[in-house]
Formats: C-alpha cells, sequence, structure tokens
C-alpha cells in the first residue's frame, strides 16, 4: 500500500509547500484535492479502493479550511510525519486518517464530521481553562 496524504486548501501556498516537503520525504504521495473532486469518496482519493461508479462533478461552494486526510502504510509513518509537523510549527486543524468507516465518505462528509469534531475540542479546551 502506497502511503497518500489529501491536501485541501493548501494548494500553492507556503504551508502546503513545506507539507508536501514533509510527507514527500517520508514517501507519501502528496494530492492536493480539487473542489470539484469534493463528491469522489475519501478512500478513490486516497488510492485506498476503487471507484465502481461515474461521480457527479461537485459544483458547490465547498469549505474553505485547511485540511489533510492521511493514509499511512505504517503507524510508524504517520507518527513521524506528524512529529516532523509539529517540529516546523505546521498546524492544520483539521485533520485525519482514512478508516474502513469513512473511506466511502464524500470530502464534504469527512470536513463536516472532523469540524464538530474540533469546535467540541475547543469548547472542552475552554471549558478546562475555565475550571482553573
Amino acid at each position: 500500500m502506497k502511503s497518500t496524504v489529501l491536501c485541501y486548501n493548501l494548494k500553492g501556498t507556503k504551508k502546503g509547500k513545506q507539507i508536501a516537503m514533509i510527507f514527500g520525504f517520508l514517501g507519501y504521495k502528496i494530492r492536493h484535492v480539487d473542489k470539484e473532486e469534493y463528491e469522489v469518496p475519501i478512500g478513490v482519493l486516497a488510492g485506498s479502493s476503487s471507484q465502481e461508479q461515474e461521480t457527479a462533478q461537485y459544483e458547490g461552494e465547498g469549505f474553505p479550511e485547511e485540511m489533510l486526510v492521511m493514509h499511512a502504510a505504517t503507524e510508524d509513518m504517520l507518527d513521524k510525519a506528524l512529529f516532523l509537523m509539529k517540529k516546523e510549527k505546521l498546524q492544520v486543524g483539521l485533520k485525519a486518517m482514512v478508516t474502513e468507516t469513512n473511506q466511502e465518505w464524500t470530502s464534504l462528509a469527512l470536513h463536516d464530521e472532523i469540524q464538530k469534531e474540533h469546535e467540541y475540542m475547543k469548547q472542552r479546551k475552554e471549558e478546562r481553562k475555565q475550571e482553573d
């Protein structure tokens, strides 16, 4: 299995280039996902499953947030990538792994789910600050 990182809203940016350098150094295939591909299943975009039917091209607004979706061959490869991102102070608020569950989801569905989790975690962090 080839490791792949799906990059959203990072194409042509300094951060996108730095992320591509880190993941490329570790042997990942870097795939910048265009808005028109947001209806294609995550697994197909990451190369972990094949597309059996034609998917309509997405024509909506999409989402503005940066997002990374990682499909790592090994847990060690994932750990190294995240370590190097942290070391270089590269932050992307929305990150996910390709899983058995989400590989059939669209980029839009995955984004919405990660966004909810991200907001929940921020809220919990604020609540803990107030308790201290």
